[in-house]
């Protein structure tokens, strides 16, 4: 996986958000299920 230079913190209820951006150069849609 390439390293986009992004970094993002874990809230309270352990959520990542990733950028708009980031979300429409990866194909990631809302509902998308996500492997990490």
């Amino acid at each position: 996986m390439k390293n986009t230079g992004v970094a993002r913190k874990v809230d309270e209820l352990g959520r990542v958000v990733i950028p708009v951006e980031l979300r429409r150069t990866l194909g990631i849609a809302e509902g998308t299920a996500l492997d990490f």
